[in-house]
């Protein structure tokens, strides 16, 4: 297997390790990233982008990361929380005065951004609607929370995304995609979308979905699992031009390993000439707000304001203080404050799995070896 890109000596045993992935089948295409003040440590790529492999996966191949989106649209947030234009204490209802009904009259940015709101599914099983921002909106403004906002959390798979970009709209006029690519993205040369152009689809990876006996769901589902649990398959639509071109920061990113992992290097840089943003808000961002097992997840979670944080250092390597976000398939993306690290992988043959995926652990581990010496 040809394992392309650059990667430091130290780092060898990373690059040897994702080469044994390609080479006993557990990858189809993907990336692997660690980036250190904007610049790559590690910068890898192998396999093929599309099932049959007759095309190469390339340095700037994206693929659809799923809820690693996440961490990008968090990220946005405490941005435009720096820029004075949001406030994670204040109300929703503030921004979005038609969301301050039925129940949800008290929710905070906060509270929203932890999956703390109780509105974790919609009600549409037309995946038109979710591609249309207006109306996914106008629905979520009018629900009724299943529980009490503020005394659980329970993920907002895919709510999430209309959220926080409904948030934003609110506050910059400009989508969440649009506010992200003109102030982050462009001006800091990362390769991320949401919202992907059509003069982009040329270098889009085909994502492979798991088996469908893979998915099946739990026998015993509670109010809040089956309210994430409803709504189109859309593992049938990921590889579509609309999934792409729709604007859902929950899920639809296209992304590269380089980029996401580019990004979160300058969230956590100490050069204050490439921070995307000050101490005083990755603080307030990444403070806990909730610690709990999880409504829909089912596992033991911890949250910042849109963040997974690193509980009981394991997903994100050995600093608690680590945060990010992972996708479902594999895909995953977070930054280090303590060694100042950025780090992603991203994949296209997708693996069930909505928490961490066992072939990024391994790369990260591995990263964290070589980071000491081992």
């Amino acid at each position: 297997m040809n394992i392309y890109g650059e990667c430091e000596d130290q780092f060898s045993g990373v690059k040897e390790l994702f080469n044994e992935l390609h080479s006993t089948d557990r990858e189809v295409g993907s990336s692997f990233a660690v980036y250190k003040d904007g610049k790559a440590i590690v910068d890898i790529w192998g396999g093929h982008s599309n099932s049959n492999k007759e095309s190469v996966w390339k340095k700037n191949t994206l693929a659809t990361v799923w809820s690693t989106t996440k961490g990008v649209a968090a990220i946005t947030l405490a941005y435009a929380y720096e820029k004075g234009l949001l406030d994670y204490e204040e109300k929703v209802s503030k921004y979005w005065p038609e969301f301050g009904c039925n129940g949800k009259e008290d929710i905070t940015i906060g509270m929203l951004l932890s999956h703390q709101a109780g509105i974790c599914g919609s009600s549409t099983d037309k995946v038109d609607d979710y591609f249309n921002q207006e109306v996914m909106a106008k629905e979520l403004a009018q629900m009724t929370p299943i529980w009490e906002p503020g005394t659980a959390s329970g993920y907002h798979s895919m709510t999430y995304g209309w959220l926080t970009s409904e948030l934003i709209i609110r506050v910059t006029g400009k989508t969440l995609g649009t506010y992200f690519k003109e102030e982050i993205g462009d001006p800091n040369e990362i390769d991320f979308h949401i919202g992907l152009p059509e003069s982009e689809e040329y270098r889009v990876a085909e994502m492979i979905p798991f088996p469908k006996e893979n998915n099946e769901s739990n026998n015993h589902p509670n109010e809040a699992q089956i309210a994430s649990g409803r709504g189109p398959n859309l593992l049938k639509h990921q590889n579509s031009r609309e999934w792409r071109a729709a604007e859902i920061p929950s899920a639809n990113g296209q992304g590269c390993a380089s980029a996401i992992a580019k990004l979160y290097s300058l969230v956590v840089t100490d050069q204050n000439s490439l921070k995307i943003l000050n101490e005083s808000t990755i603080n307030t961002m990444t403070k806990e707000r909730i610690t709990n097992r999880d409504l829909v997840l089912d596992v033991v979670t911890r949250w910042g304001s849109g963040f997974i944080m690193n509980m009981h250092k394991v997903i994100y390597g050995p600093e608690e203080s680590s945060f990010g976000h992972s996708g479902w398939g594999g895909s995953c993306g977070f930054g280090d404050p303590v060694n100042k690290i950025g780090v992603s992988y991203v994949m296209n043959n997708m693996k069930n799995n909505f928490a961490a995926d066992g072939r990024s652990l391994e790369l990260i581990n591995k990263t964290y070896e070589c980071l000491r010496g081992e």
